[in-house]
């Protein structure tokens, strides 16, 4: 049958197929591929005298296109699950994206006019019940036209889209609209052919005047982001107008438009008409619109429980912004009762498809232990992939676990990356946690003139512990000319705060008069002789009171402190040192300072001496200076020394 000529014009696509899949014994991929060009090459090699014999010959043509697409992109039709559960976690935005990766025409099976004049009067010479099976028939083969969009992402692409861009050029000079506008897309894209806008502008141009509703659709994208056209609001929105009569897809991007006022006057009531329009045909982005116009009244009244089933609806769709809203519908019972298992669920859903702010939640379930039980490495690993995202509070706390070695490793260093990236976007606490990094020496290389930039960064967005900070630095100069009025100022502006920290767990009055206790030392450290003051807000910080709890600053204020002689100042440094809070325990150290203090009259480093040479910790044991030590503190009123020294003695 290969050998007869005529079986060649007629038969050819077939036995190619029989190639292809082993039909004849024997598989022979080029051979199957030479025969499904042999009768298109010999219909295309004489433009002027392009005449069909028969019907089997039209249709062996047709056939060989249709085959010859499958032989070039069976391999990524075969991956359509996975290429579109990827482009469903994209969001929502004025791009090319999954909302026309699924309804876009790719490649055109390509008849030219006499083949569509043939193929006509073909299915009118046909009874009724053959009509039905041929036009039936006929969609599928128009089906093929989606093959092209895919070689346009190069997923596991066989083949140059080269060939793919040939097709669909004599499709739209031909005058298939749907072939123009994919024409437009290859154009805009760069796809087979090099990017130009301006002619994937024409193209789309030349399909929306003609009514295809998905180049309008196109052509509202352009004039809406100046893609081979000035942007053009106004246009924009003619175009989506045009594409929304018969387009689900652009009657939702139109309620966009009502809603933001994009083109024309905002219209919330006509916004959320459109997204109902859209959302009754079955469009997931529209009923996710829809479900978050009834959460926050937009258009019409707030409606949670019709929220929650919008989202719930989108979010069975893998629409991941719908599975994040819906995770946290359930999470703080709105629209149903609260459920932090079915809150999880969905958040994990969302949180596996790349959304960040799903991941952030996640991690705070496994921190909370929110129906699950707690696991800090596991809260951690969420909070990473947020962060790694972008999402400004898993920034913060990501810095905030590597800091204190919460679910990994304590890593300084990558602690203050973290709170500088966050600091950057905008974080206010992590711009002064920044600052303190930078004052510190925490993961960085100490500098003061950076430190006070973040701290007036973070000073100047509302955050009063900074202002305290910031104060101290202009008033004595650090990383800064000295400017005491203003550090006056700042310690003012600070001490009437209250609420930018999580730390008072005590009454209204109770924190005023622990600011203003913090506002008073901060004034009095500003004085020549200001040793004692710079103790008490030491101990302000030591002890959290009417700032947030930070050692190390503790630390920083006892050392000045203790630099200009107060003895009290060096029994507080050695209590860190023993204790290692944020410091190397070091009980060599803790004894020289405890020595200071307590040979300074200090009852409490008295009694701390004696217990290390009691124990032998930084110095040998030495029985008799225990002794003397524990009864010097009893001397000066310790009544624990009392206990300690008769312990010692039985």
């Amino acid at each position: 049958m290969e050998d007869h000529e005529e079986n060649e014009n007629w038969f050819s696509s077939l036995i190619g197929f029989f190639y292809e899949l082993d039909i004849v014994y024997m598989i022979d991929k080029n051979k199957s591929h030479n025969l499904y060009l042999l009768a298109i090459n010999k219909y295309e090699k004489n433009e002027k005298n392009k005449k069909l014999t028969s019907m089997y010959q039209l249709l062996n043509i047709i056939i060989s296109k249709y085959l010859l697409a499958f032989y070039y992109y069976k391999d990524i039709l075969y991956n359509k699950y996975s290429i579109t559960k990827e482009f469903k976690h994209l969001e929502y935005a004025h791009v090319m994206s999954y909302t026309q990766f699924e309804n876009f025409n790719g490649l055109e099976i390509n008849l030219c006019k006499d083949e569509i004049n043939t193929m006509e009067n073909y299915f009118e010479s046909l009874d009724k019940s053959s009509i039905k099976y041929n036009i039936k028939h006929k969609k599928e083969l128009i089906e093929l036209d989606n093959l092209g969009y895919y070689c346009q992402y190069g997923i596991e692409r066989k083949k140059d889209e080269f060939k793919v861009f040939e097709f669909c050029l004599k499709s739209a000079e031909g005058g298939n609209t749907s072939a123009q506008n994919n024409l437009g897309y290859y154009y805009q894209h760069g796809i087979g052919i090099e990017k130009d806008e301006k002619k994937a502008f024409e193209w789309y141009l030349k399909a929306a005047s003609e009514g295809d509703i998905y180049a309008q659709y196109n052509m509202g994208i352009c004039y809406q982001n100046g893609i081979g056209i000035d942007k053009d609001d106004k246009k924009a929105f003619e175009w989506y107008f045009e594409s929304a009569k018969k387009y689900s897809h652009a009657q939702n991007i139109l309620g966009n438009c009502y809603e933001n006022g994009e083109g024309l006057n905002k219209d919330e009531l006509k916004a959320f008409e459109l997204y109902k329009k859209s959302a009754e045909q079955d469009y997931v982005n529209a009923q996710f619109q829809l479900g978050r116009c009834y959460y926050k009244g937009v258009g019409t009244l707030i409606n949670k429980t019709k929220a929650l089933e919008l989202y719930k609806i989108a979010a069975e769709k893998e629409h991941t912004i719908a599975q994040n809203n819906l995770g946290s519908l359930f999470r703080n019972g709105e629209g149903t009762e609260k459920d932090f298992k079915q809150a999880l669920f969905w958040y994990n859903k969302a949180a596996d498809s790349g959304n960040k702010e799903a991941q952030f939640s996640v991690g705070e379930f496994y921190t909370y232990g929110y129906g699950v039980e707690k696991d800090e490495v596991k809260a951690f690993e969420y909070y990473k992939k947020s962060s790694d995202q972008g999402h400004l509070d898993a920034q913060f706390i990501l810095g905030y676990c590597y800091y204190e070695g919460i679910g990994t490793k304590v890593d300084k260093a990558k602690a203050f990356e973290s709170f500088k990236i966050s600091a950057e976007n905008g974080n206010v606490i992590a711009q002064y946690n920044a600052g303190e990094c930078y004052e510190l020496g925490i993961g960085i290389y100490k500098d003061e003139v950076k430190a006070f930039e973040y701290y007036k960064k973070s000073a100047k967005s509302g955050y009063s512990e900074a202002k305290f900070i910031l104060g101290f630095y202009y008033v004595n100069g650090i990383g800064t000319e000295i400017n005491k009025e203003k550090g006056f100022e700042l310690y003012n502006e600070a001490a009437g705060k209250s609420g930018d920290e999580n730390i008072f767990d005590k009454s209204e009055n109770e924190i005023v008069d622990d600011l203003d206790k913090v506002n008073y030392w901060y004034h009095k450290s500003a004085e020549n002789d200001n040793k004692f003051a710079l103790y008490k807000l030491g101990e302000y910080h030591e002890l959290g009171k009417g700032i947030s709890k930070n050692e190390m600053r503790a630390f920083e204020f006892y050392k000045k402190s203790a630099d200009q002689g107060f003895i009290n100042a060096y029994y507080k440094l050695g209590c860190l040192y023993s204790k290692g809070i944020h410091l190397d325990v070091n009980k060599e150290k803790a004894f020289e300072l405890y020595k200071i203090a307590a040979e300074g009259g200090n009852v409490d480093a008295q009694k701390s001496l004696a217990s290390l040479y009691e124990r032998g910790e930084g110095i040998e044991k030495d029985f008799e200076k225990a002794i003397y030590w524990y009864r010097k503190a009893m001397e000066n009123g310790c009544q624990e020394s009392k206990k300690s020294l008769d312990l010692f003695l039985k």
